[in-house]
């Protein structure tokens, strides 16, 4: 077995166990990233490019005018392409733009996973994000309705403290632990019925 069915495993058991305490329908889901960020790789490959040109005119160093463009062009492409990469792409983002970008990952995971089609619409979806370092919890209205804002809130925070990092075992446990809230207030019921799948999957990038 690998080392990711492994993972697989240990956060679907947590799953199981969570929804022994809950009516509510738990849906874990997987991001390596919340977004492609492309419009911030384009950004640093101009201001890149940008810097470059400015320092070919400026330097007193005699550049033949043949090899600014493969400089500049060369410059940005390697700006763009070191954009790509994970933990560039962490550094030259906001809080902002990544908060923003998990809510469209949640949104979009929320309605792909139907989330919204159990019985009583009591789905929960927790989603990890690897690139941006968060968690996030997102609630169906069924659930919303009987458990009060700050209640949610909490749980949320909760999540989003002890699940930013990736830790498997912290997750798995935090995952049990919101099913035990969630019971609190929507019990499970003698003829509950598991209606979604509890084996985590990988959310795509936009």
């Amino acid at each position: 077995m690998t080392s990711n069915e492994e993972s697989g495993l240990r956060l679907t058991r947590a799953v199981e166990e969570a929804e022994r305490h809950t009516g509510s329908e738990i849906v874990v889901v997987g991001f390596a990233r919340a977004d492609g960020y492309l419009d911030v790789a384009f950004r640093n490959a101009f201001v890149v490019a940008l810097a470059v040109l400015g320092l070919v005119l400026m330097v007193p160093v005699d550049i033949h005018e043949v090899l600014v463009f493969p400089l500049v062009a060369g410059a940005s492409l390697a700006a763009f392409w070191a954009s790509r990469r994970a933990g560039i792409a962490r550094a030259t983002t906001t809080r902002e733009r990544r908060n923003a970008a998990i809510r469209a990952a949640m949104a979009a995971a929320f309605l792909e996973r139907r989330v919204t089609r159990t019985r009583d619409r009591v789905g929960v979806l927790i989603g990890f994000f690897e690139l941006e370092r968060e968690a996030a919890v997102l609630f169906d209205v069924g659930l919303q309705a009987r458990i009060p804002d700050d209640v949610r809130a909490s749980i949320a925070e909760h999540v989003r403290t002890r699940c930013a990092t990736a830790d498997l075992e912290t997750r798995a446990v935090t995952i049990a632990e919101v099913g035990k809230r969630l019971g609190a207030w929507v019990p499970r019921r003698t003829d509950d019925v598991d209606e979604l799948p509890n084996a985590p999957t990988r959310g795509g990038v936009r």
